[in-house]
């Protein structure tokens, strides 16, 4: 195996020395054996090729993605559980913990065990694995604990990037002078604000709420019968309680991250991704400043940009910059961004609540603390009949008082 990496697979390797990483955790009751953990994680890495992979850079510092040689075990990191709150601890230190890129896997768990209850937290670099991917590899973690005997199969990855660019598109004469001027383009403006000094990042913070099965189901019920969804409810709440802190500059713009998986039927749900799309949204403005009405308009928008995105242009573009990733990753970690927030809905899971004798007491929002623009992200899914969230900043960007004035408030606009 021997694959350069995407733009966006190369933008959360950073260089390799950063930490990117995306971690969710789940609570389990009943018993699980360390032999069979280290069994399912084998058969889980043989399954998946990216955990078998290193990063590797060449003289111009360009990525690839290398079999190990020889492949390294699945490293599992055992703390004794104390109370029920130390994941969050225990996954704040995994957020900021770096991988060994060059000579380690690309996924590890942290296991928080006693008798009868666990916390498995799942650890994934984000060149490998983005929210939906670290949600996948829990579920079948769960699934060989609950079942040793059970095979995964394997599947082989992707080659390159522009394997699912058709033919005609990628070869078009005029698409390729497009591309050849705007990498032209874009090396001029990096070559611009080279000069920018990194931000540091020296205070993040990881904030964690779950609804009730009542607020939950009275959010639902309530979108349900205003049109909107959940996610354009939540869109305009936060954005809006941005806006109504006078100590926050807002932008009254997010981001949402959309799965390019829908336009990628290649790519499959159970498999490792990393290459979300990011489509940015204002607050509605226009004709009504009610609640329900700019999210009715947040949604029409969304739906609009998504259905107006072509898949192969972003992936034409995003291949002719990777050779100035390097520059890109160091105005990144010097950008403060134009929008409030990104906001990583994932909806209803697919953990399921039983794995034969092990119960699924609660899971956590897959997360991560980005080192670089604008941190600020709000993570949701929806499991048990619970809304849970989990935010991650910078006090560098929003202070940790300010993001919990913006929490309550937003979750009033929601419930009330």
């Amino acid at each position: 195996m021997k694959r350069k990496l995407s733009l966006i697979e190369g933008t959360m390797y950073a260089g390799g020395k950063t930490a990117v990483n995306v971690v969710s955790s789940v609570t389990v009751k009943g018993t699980i054996k360390e032999s069979d953990l280290h069994a399912a994680l084998l058969k889980i890495q043989t399954r998946h090729p990216l955990l078998s992979a290193n990063v590797w850079e060449d003289e111009a510092r360009i990525s690839y993605f290398v079999k190990q040689n020889p492949i390294q075990k699945i490293s599992v990191r055992i703390v004794n559980r104390q109370a029920s709150n130390d994941w969050e601890k225990e996954s704040i230190t995994e957020c900021l913990a770096p991988f060994d890129t060059s000579g380690g896997t690309l996924f590890r768990l942290a296991w928080i065990k006693d008798a009868d209850v666990s916390d498995l937290i799942f650890v994934a670099h984000h060149c490998i694995c983005d929210g939906r991917s670290i949600l996948n590899l829990m579920d079948e973690t769960l699934t060989l604990l609950g079942q040793p005997e059970k095979e995964l199969g394997t599947y082989e990855s992707f080659s390159s990037i522009q394997n699912f660019i058709p033919t005609e598109i990628r070869d078009n004469k005029a698409n390729k002078l497009k591309v050849r001027l705007f990498s032209k383009v874009a090396k001029v403006v990096l070559l611009l604000v080279a000069f920018k000094k990194e931000i540091k990042r020296e205070k993040p913070f990881f904030m964690h709420w779950r609804l009730s099965k009542e607020e939950s189901l009275l959010i639902a019920e309530k979108c349900k019968s205003k049109g909107v969804s959940v996610h354009d409810a939540l869109s305009v709440a936060f954005l809006r309680g941005f806006k109504d802190i006078e100590t926050i500059k807002s932008n009254s713009r997010l981001y949402c991250a959309v799965d390019m998986r829908k336009f990628l039927p290649d790519v499959k749900n159970d498999m490792l991704f990393a290459f979300p799309a990011m489509v940015g949204l204002d607050l509605p403005k226009k004709k009504t400043t009610d609640f329900w009405s700019q999210a009715k308009a947040f949604k029409d928008e969304l739906s609009k940009k998504i259905d107006e995105m072509n898949v192969n242009t972003v992936l034409l573009y995003s291949e002719c910059l990777l050779p100035s990733l390097p520059r890109m990753t160091q105005y990144a970690k010097a950008d403060k961004g134009t929008h409030d927030f990104t906001l990583s809905n994932m909806g209803k899971v697919s953990i399921s609540e039983r794995y034969n004798d092990l119960e699924v007491e609660s899971l956590q929002s897959p997360s991560t603390i980005f080192p670089f623009g604008n941190p600020t992200t709000l993570f949701t899914t929806f499991f048990k009949g619970q809304i849970d969230f989990i935010f991650t900043s910078d006090e560098y960007f929003i202070q940790h008082t300010d993001a919990q004035t913006l929490k309550e408030n937003a979750m009033l606009m929601m419930l009330n």
